[in-house]
């Protein structure tokens, strides 16, 4: 019989663990984005302090190890979606022995992934040179690199287990912080470790070391959180791998077409154009890349919620989160879409100089869609947890597709142009419509009931940002880049303001307030039986 955690033996009232709900999510967003940024500016600082340190053809080799390793990431074939999709779900119904058979088995499968990935790296150190042309002085040094990254990969695909254990349990702060933590310990050994004289072997141990710390932290709160659970290797629980690779399947091949569907344009555009031309695309590409970013920031919450709402039964909760996620998300992220839309032109012309006026267009036509995305991405989200994978791995596969006969035909006629609007017009017309009508299907929602309970509040302050923004530009047009992201953060804190004072009833302002961490939400009982 299956041991249960006595979650909700204590169930608080449904607006109670509603409220709870919504302050985990708004904690949960709040790390994430401030774990974000603390890896930008990180990245930022310590590039060019290393590459002054090391110069260009040992960072070069440190990129290329990095490189080499982050390609083994596909071997995860979707299992961390999945791990982290049945311990939210089985953590919601309180079933403590699936969680301890879905933590074994991928335990054990990450041992394997992470043999299979220190053997090649291991393999590179012994023939790296009969491959790359590199220095005699620095092929020792070289070598060193890739046997650290194996022995490294030995202990951290194992133990990334446990990361996927502490997201699925809905402590995206915890991990958060864990991270953060890594990521200053690192930074500090670089500056200690270069200005002392050491080579980037000695850095490259201790931030493996501070990774593998991070890890063993995640297995620590792991074992907290389910004082019962215990390593068994190998586990080959037949029943429970198929569990898993039924829904990990369908996320690994998505993923494979979403790479395609948002990398094929820089080859139909370098062989039909020009490879200039892709550099002139690639802007429109980073700054829609930012965007997927926070999409993706502000989604993954929401997701092992709704996962555990699964595992509870609690599908009129899994409907109040989508109607008040879409409500929310979108009245933070859609107003970022609308102003890029409008500043892409002085934007792009101030941060990359003369020479890009070319990348305007194209980064306002791929903007276009995010309109879109942005608002369908909660409801979509839905699908994952609700175990729902193949209908969308299909629906991305005709997305790729007719993305890429759009921009085939257009790219001759139109240039750039053309590539954007494959890709914007198969996700406004194929991708979104689609996702949406399973997941309002999925949820037993009628677009009207949704529309009226998640969009139409909005409307009102997407068209004081259109009109804000275009006022600010014909009578005060930035005159450099500071004043450029001036001017677009006064639209955004100003439509925010206008958003809360006058369009939300003071319940909705009570939930705000618990989203950004003003207002704390005090019960004994948490959505997380704390």
């Amino acid at each position: 019989m299956s041991r249960k955690i006595e979650i909700f033996a204590a169930k608080p009232k449904k607006k109670e663990g509603y409220l709870s709900k919504i302050f985990v999510i708004g904690r949960n967003i709040r790390f994430r984005f401030l774990h974000n940024i603390l890896g930008m500016v990180v990245a930022f600082f310590l590039f060019p302090f290393i590459v002054r340190h090391t110069g260009h053809e040992l960072y070069g080799v440190y990129l290329m190890v990095m490189t080499v390793t982050g390609y083994f990431g596909l071997l995860d074939l979707g299992v961390m979606s999945a791990l982290i999709k049945y311990v939210s779900e089985y953590n919601g119904a309180g079933d403590t022995e699936a969680i301890s058979k879905i933590l074994n088995v991928s335990f054990s499968f990450y041992v394997f992934i992470g043999l299979v990935t220190a053997l090649f790296l291991f393999g590179c150190s012994i023939y790296i040179e009969h491959f790359f042309s590199i220095e005699p002085k620095n092929l020792l040094i070289t070598k060193q690199l890739f046997t650290i990254a194996a022995i490294s990969s030995l202990l951290t695909w194992p133990l990334g287990t446990f990361r996927g254990t502490v997201q699925g349990l809905n402590l995206w702060d915890i991990e958060a912080m864990v991270n953060m933590t890594v990521q200053t310990l690192t930074a500090i050994s670089a500056f200690f470790v270069f200005t002392a004289g050491y080579n980037i072997v000695v850095y490259i141990i201790l931030s493996q070391t501070f990774n593998v710390f991070g890890c063993m932290t995640f297995y620590i709160l792991s074992k907290k959180k389910f004082p019962f659970l215990l390593i068994r290797f190998p586990c080959l629980e037949v029943k429970t791998f198929k569990l898993i690779f039924k829904f990990s399947s369908f996320m690994f091949l998505s993923s494979l077409v979403s790479i395609f569907l948002w990398q094929v344009h820089n080859v139909v555009i370098g062989y039909f154009i020009s490879l200039s031309a892709v550099t002139i695309y690639a802007v429109a590409y980073n700054i829609q890349n930012n965007f997927r970013t926070i999409n993706s920031a502000i989604g993954a919450p929401s997701f092992t919620i709704a996962s555990a709402m699964e595992g509870s039964g609690d599908y009129s909760g899994q409907r109040t989160l989508v109607f008040k996620g879409t409500k929310y998300m979108s009245s933070v992220f859609l107003p970022i879409v609308l102003i890029m839309f409008f500043f892409a032109e002085p934007f792009i012309n101030y941060w990359m100089g003369p020479g890009f006026q070319e990348s305007v267009l194209p980064a306002r036509i791929i903007i276009l869609f995010y309109l879109f995305q942005g608002i369908i991405e909660p409801a979509t989200g839905t699908l994952s947890a609700k175990g729902v994978v193949e209908k969308p791995f299909y629906i991305t596969m005709l997305t790729a597709f007719i993305n890429i006969v759009i921009a085939i035909s257009l790219i001759k006629i139109i240039g750039i142009s053309g590539a954007a609007l494959g890709l914007t017009l198969s996700m406004i017309f194929v991708a979104c419509p689609l996702s949406l009508r399973i997941s309002l299907k999925k949820l037993k929602i009628s677009f009207s009931e949704y529309f009226n309970k998640s969009v139409k509040g909005n409307l009102l302050l997407y068209l004081f940002v259109i009109v804000f923004s275009n006022i600010l530009l014909k009578f005060n047009y930035p005159k450099n880049i500071y004043f450029t992201l001036f001017e677009m953060a006064i639209i955004f804190i100003i439509s925010l303001g206008f958003y809360y004072l006058l369009l939300l009833n003071n319940d909705e302002k009570k939930e705000i307030r618990m989203l950004v961490g003003i207002e704390r939400f005090y019960t004994k009982e948490s959505f997380l039986g704390k």
